[in-house]
This record gives C-alpha cells, structure tokens and sequence, in this order.
C-alpha cells in the first residue's frame, strides 16, 4: 500500500476515534441534562402537593432527594434555620450518618453550612480539609469522611430559610462549577416551595 494510503487510512481510523469519543461526551451530557430535568420535575409536583393536609417534611426530603440526583451525588442535607435559637437543624439527611443526623443542631454560622447562611452565597469546596471555614466535628460523630461539598442558601424575599448542602460526587471526583450552578437553580425552586409550604402552614386554622 502507498504511503499516502497509509498515511489517509491511519487519519481516518484517529477521526473515527476522535468521533466516538466525542458521541459519549455529547451522550453523557444529554444523560445529565435529562436527569436535571426530572429532578426539577419532581420539586414542580411538590409544588403541587402542597395542601392544607400536605406532610411538609416529606416534602422537604422529597426536595433534598432531587436535589441529589440532579448533582450526582447520594449524601446530602438539608437544614433550616430555627430563627428563636439561631440554630441550623438537619431536618432531612440521606446517605451515611442519616440516623444520627437528622434533628441535630449546630449553630447557625458553624462551619461551611453556617458560612453559606450567614454570608448567604453558595459556595463549592473541593477539598473540605484545606478551606478553614471546615468544622470535622459532625464528620467525627457519624464516622462519615466528607471530601468535597457545596452549599447555596435557601432564601425567600430577605429570609434566609436554611440551607441545602451536597457531598462527595459518585464519581469520587470534586464537584465542579456546573455542579454548583445546577444546585443554585435547583435552590430557588426549592426556596419557593419551603415557602410556600410555611405560608400553608401558618394559615391553618389553631
């Protein structure tokens, strides 16, 4: 064979390659955007759950369980802000530590969480040991390692209702940017609906 031939052949085998690879990234990209689609799905029905008889905290771990799957990731807290103590409690956990977790109490500018309330900006820790806002002591007593993090504020008008905090990616990789603007957008739907399930509550007759 010529060694042109040779030369257009081994060009056109590094295309193929370079094609193929190109059709998995474009495939996992539309995966993942269809993921976030039926997370944000699943919070609009809980929009629509809301009633007078609503159970507001399975309405809260329903948020909390797309909000995970939207980022990847299977550990993952929500808390909100008890604005008598001043306090940020776990009012939904899932993954490890989830038993020992929910109803805990810290205060409400402790560690990555309570900088997120107090500062009220989201923010994306790629190593949680090297960022000195990390407190290990709710690590240390559910024997859970966190390595990466994100947290956004949940907001409505000037409150701060709480906060909504993700850990370790599946991939065992840090999060990354578009993690975090993701869980923004995922947020604000969720802000609304904790609001809106307070302002049900609170018309209820005593």
């Amino acid at each position: 064979m010529p060694v042109a031939d040779k030369q257009l052949l081994r060009a056109l085998k590094e295309e193929n390659i370079y094609l193929k690879e190109q059709n998995q990234d474009l495939k996992a990209e539309v995966d993942r955007l269809w993921s976030i689609i039926q997370s944000l799905n699943k919070l609009q029905c809980n929009v629509e759950a809301i009633t007078n008889g609503a159970d507001i905290l399975a309405i809260i771990s329903n948020i909390l369980d797309a909000t995970l799957d939207a980022v990847n990731s299977l550990d993952g807290s929500l808390l909100l802000l008890d604005e008598e103590t001043n306090e940020l409690v776990f009012v939904a956990v899932f993954g490890e530590g989830e038993e020992n977790l929910l109803g805990h109490r810290i205060p409400a500018d402790a560690g990555i969480a309570g900088w997120v309330a107090t500062h009220q900006e989201p923010t994306l820790v790629s190593d949680v040991q090297e960022d000195p806002r990390w407190s290990p002591a709710t690590d240390q007593s559910i024997g859970f390692v966190t390595s990466s993090l994100m947290g956004v504020p949940l907001e409505f008008g000037n409150r701060v209702l709480g906060v909504l905090e993700v850990v370790n990616h599946q991939s065992n990789h840090p999060f990354e940017a578009a993690d975090l603007d993701i869980l923004i957008l995922v947020s604000r739907l969720a802000s609304f609906i904790l609001a809106y399930a307070e302002e049900v509550i609170h018309s209820l007759p005593e």
